[in-house]
């Protein structure tokens, strides 16, 4: 018993660390150094599993982008693709994760009125930036209720899939010159990046990583994506991982393809196995949805 007792705190953290070694052995095999054609040999160390009042948290290595245009399909470039973009997927996940986290745990002390002005302060920031409206009710059921259907990570495979098909994996002109492995536009002149044959322009990010957190704010937010929200709700309600293939149904209006856009996406995630990927996600069970 005195073991048990010495042992029981740390074991949340066992947990985590079980996992994320699940997650690290369900990926593909690291790819040849050789393969980082022309890019610095310097990494980013990022830091995993903190929350708003941690100072503990987990590091993982993200290589610079490989030149994916160098490499053929049958080369191996889908799977180095794959391999390059999960840690910066599984990074943005975590930070999702741990403001959702931290936002279930101020809904149970909201039950009883004992949020502190710090916490109703980064509520208030937290609901702007993912456009959730506060009335005169203040913190009331429906803003819970909309703050959680909109503060979920995406599944990796949808992820994984559309940077796939919006980028042909990774080697596309947006991609290599602009960082942008999704297709996101902006209608401003001047705002980004022009392609012939399309009416505005794409947009241009810093870093991949920015482009992955602004796609998966894209999905949370926008009214366009409210099915595909429902959806994973509808997964976390029934105690189930948050599936790539159900949200990747409902994305009618990410392209002017409309449903032959959909059918793309389930080919590619199906035939290249992506949606294993989210059964191998240390962050789908990061916290168990509360339904107000």
């Amino acid at each position: 018993m005195r073991c048990w007792h010495c042992w029981g705190p740390t074991l949340p953290y066992w947990a985590v660390l079980i996992s994320l070694s699940a997650w690290w052995l369900a990926l593909p095999p690291a790819p040849d150094r050789d393969f980082y054609i022309g890019q610095p040999r310097s990494q980013e160390v990022m830091m995993l599993d903190m929350g708003v009042d941690d100072e503990q948290g987990m590091m993982v290595t993200v290589m610079p982008a490989p030149d994916f245009s160098g490499i053929g399909l049958s080369e191996g470039r889908k799977q180095q693709f794959v391999t390059w973009l999960l840690p910066l997927i599984g990074e943005e996940n975590m930070h999702i994760g741990a403001m959702r986290k931290e936002a279930v745990k101020l809904y149970h002390l909201s039950q009883t009125r004992r949020l502190s002005l710090k916490q109703k302060e980064w509520l208030l920031n937290l609901a702007l930036d993912y456009e959730v409206d506060i009335d005169k009710k203040g913190f009331d059921l429906q803003f819970w209720q909309s703050l959680l259907h909109r503060l979920d990570i995406i599944p990796p495979s949808l992820v994984l899939t559309q940077a796939a098909l919006e980028s042909g994996w990774g080697s596309s002109r947006l991609a290599r010159e602009g960082n942008n492995f999704f297709g996101m536009m902006c209608f401003k002149a001047g705002c980004g990046m022009k392609s012939q044959g399309v009416k505005g322009e794409f947009r241009r990010f810093d870093s991949a990583k920015s482009a992955v957190s602004s796609y998966m704010r894209l999905i949370n937010t926008k009214g366009a994506y409210r099915a595909a929200r429902s959806e994973r709700m509808q997964d976390r309600l029934l105690g189930e991982v948050p599936s790539g293939i159900s949200m990747a149904k409902t994305l009618l209006g990410y392209s002017e393809l409309g449903r032959g856009y959909v059918t793309l996406l389930m080919r590619i995630m199906q035939d290249n196995h992506l949606d294993d990927y989210d059964g191998a996600d240390v962050l789908s069970t990061l916290e168990p949805v509360v339904n107000p």
